[in-house]
């Protein structure tokens, strides 16, 4: 177990005009979920000071929050409907005296909104939100981002087939598992706040990069739909395969793959869960490996793509490629629409964060998304790319968090 890190940071002095429109005194009611915690194990400790230097790197001129971090294990269903524990990461702000002195000056009290953050993918185990923290002795600024600068909960799923789960198939963008996976630690992080008398407002915010934008759209439909004691207050994906068929025709038809470590765990996913017959759809060498244990949870992006091939014409069977592209009843065709996330038209407030640099995952299908489902969508920078892009959408993920729960 990892805990009570101190980082040699220092302390800045911070203007009390700071704290305007932070917005953490909403009477929200608080929401009680199911009971889907199993397990909860401290991981760091750090204070606000510790924190300083950090949050002015990204977010100049704010006051750190201190944070105090936590491994749970809680219990979801796997695409088969399978009840499975997984585990992930809750990062819960600790004021400074500072910031409660402002709050107070304004006539405010603090309260807590929750931040559910999805991680973009990931190959190896070492990589999930707890696992890594386990591995290096710290959390990353992203992941600590919406507590340590905005004073957020936030909880981090690991994923199944990361963390607790690492002995699962990853369900690789596929929609049931995505939406619940999420939405039971929303209720898992709602039990541990409720247990330890930390002062919940009720609201709740879903983000997440890449493939974490593809699992924030899935949970937030499922939760819109069926699970009312969820307040949910705004929803940021960020940079997300929304429309699987418009990303698999995209693939399919082209001469190489930028990832083919992408495609090859789509594939996997989608053949192990769905019984679609690996054999049927990748050529042999390329099935065995991935049979193998190539996606494991030990091998990283790198090492996977080393085994594998870019040549799409070589990855998949010639006569199953061609099928996929001229019949839409064509099964992997068939589960990509029926997984597709940007089906549904949000009744919360919901914006699509991208840069159009982005090759990797076209930025065209946040541009389509947004069109279907009637929501905004914010070219960031014309020439970041995929990863690149993270670090700014995150920033303005934050940004507007802030501003609607200050409503």
């Amino acid at each position: 177990m990892v805990k009570k890190i101190k980082l040699s940071l220092a302390v800045s002095a911070v203007a009390l005009a700071l704290f305007t429109g932070c917005g953490y005194d909403n009477e929200d009611e608080n929401i009680v979920g199911a009971d889907k915690l199993i397990s909860v194990t401290e991981l760091f400790d750090i204070d606000s000071s510790a924190m300083q230097d950090t949050v002015t790197a990204l977010a100049p001129g704010k006051p750190a929050f201190g944070i105090k971090g936590y491994r749970v294990v809680y219990s979801t269903k796997n695409e088969r409907g399978e009840d499975l524990k997984v585990s992930g990461l809750i990062t819960v702000p600790v004021p400074s005296q500072l910031i409660l002195d402002g709050l107070a000056a304004q006539g405010k009290s603090y309260s807590m909104s929750i931040v559910s953050n999805q991680h973009g993918t990931i190959f190896p185990d070492v990589e999930a939100p707890t696992s890594s923290i386990i591995a290096t002795g710290r959390p990353t600024s992203i992941g600590t981002l919406f507590s340590s600068v905005g004073g957020f909960v936030t909880i981090q799923p690991d994923f199944i087939g990361f963390g607790e789960s690492v002995s699962e198939i990853h369900p690789y963008l596929l929609e049931k598992s995505s939406a619940s996976t999420v939405i039971d630690m929303i209720e898992a992080a709602i039990k541990f706040g409720n247990d330890n008398a930390l002062p919940l407002n009720g609201q709740v915010y879903l983000t997440g990069y890449s493939e974490g934008g593809y699992m924030t759209l899935a949970a937030a439909e499922e939760i819109e739909k069926n699970h009312p004691e969820i307040s949910l207050k705004g929803v940021a994906p960020m940079s997300g395969p929304y429309d699987l068929n418009l990303t698999g025709m995209g693939v399919l038809s082209e001469t190489n793959m930028t990832r083919p470590d992408f495609i090859g765990g789509i594939v996997y996913s989608y053949t192990t869960d769905l019984d679609l017959g690996l054999e049927n759809i990748v050529n042999p060498t390329y099935a065995s490996a991935m049979e193998a244990g190539l996606y494991n949870g030990d091998k990283n992006s790198t090492q996977i793509q080393d085994e594998l091939t870019t040549s799409v014409a070589d990855f998949f069977i010639p006569s199953y490629r061609m099928d996929f592209l001229t019949n839409p009843e064509n099964s992997l065709r068939s589960a990509f629409i029926e997984n597709s996330v940007d089906d549904y038209t949000p009744t919360t407030p919901t914006k699509l964060y991208y840069c159009s640099g982005d090759t990797t995952i076209d930025y065209r299908i946040s541009l389509s998304a947004s069109a279907k489902m009637g929501v905004e969508a914010i070219d960031l920078n014309s020439s970041l790319g995929h990863s690149e892009c993270a670090k700014p959408a995150y920033g303005a993920a934050l940004t507007w968090f802030d501003e609607l729960r200050s409503k």
